[in-house]
């Protein structure tokens, strides 16, 4: 099943408007907004574009018992970004 909740994590996390990710993907804002919201699935096809412009594997975008540490691991990995400093 479509983890709808980790893709629009992934989409905030990477700094991506639902119409940013949308213009990407070729789709329009509002099935964007459809496939967070669970009013929607993307077709597989939809998955694997999403997973391209979202940077992960594509089987991340799908439910299973490891979401909720998936999501932890990604908060993590998103703090220690924000704490490491930027070489030049």
């Amino acid at each position: 099943m479509f983890d709808r909740h980790f893709f629009a994590t992934r989409r905030a996390a990477l700094g991506l408007s639902v119409e940013a990710l949308a213009a990407e993907m070729l789709v329009a804002p509002s099935t964007v907004r459809r496939w967070e919201s669970g009013e929607t699935c993307p077709s597989l096809r939809m998955l694997v574009l999403a997973s391209r412009h979202l940077c992960i594997p594509l089987l991340w975008l799908i439910s299973d018992e490891d979401t909720e540490e998936r999501r932890k691991a990604e908060t993590v990995a998103e703090l220690l970004r924000e704490d490491t400093p930027e070489t030049a």
